[in-house]
């Protein structure tokens, strides 16, 4: 009896998770956003951590066809790549984790409007 009240539980628990999700809201996107342009500016980190050149860098954010998206991540990649080298290998981690914080915070206190989201794919 016990198995059998555990397997309906069970069964009740699987197909509630397969209901459908409600839409998002536009703030629900925005912040989806926001955490993809936080984790576009801990990458760009990396990358000038890993030896990835400045102009390398430029010439990858170009391709960036969504205006929001590309003003984003070329405002973090100045700001990355004028960090000086000692600041920028000191603790990688918490370089990388400070400028993730920092452009997530940015974006979220950005205006925007909510009928006219940036196109992006999640990062």
């Amino acid at each position: 009896m016990k198995s059998l009240v555990i397997l309906s539980i069970s069964a009740a628990l699987l197909v509630s998770g397969c209901a459908e999700k409600k839409p998002a809201t536009p703030e629900e996107i925005w912040q989806g956003y926001c955490t993809s342009i936080g984790n576009a500016a801990r990458t760009i980190a990396l990358d000038r951590q890993n030896g990835i050149t400045k102009q390398q860098a430029i010439d990858y954010a170009n391709k960036v066809t969504d205006a929001t998206t590309k003003g984003f991540v070329l405002e973090y990649l100045e700001k990355i790549y004028a960090l000086p080298d000692a600041e920028l290998k000191a603790d990688k981690d918490a370089v990388q984790a400070r400028f993730k914080k920092e452009a997530y915070e940015q974006c979220v206190n950005t205006p925007h409007d909510p009928k006219k989201m940036p196109d992006y794919k999640p990062f």
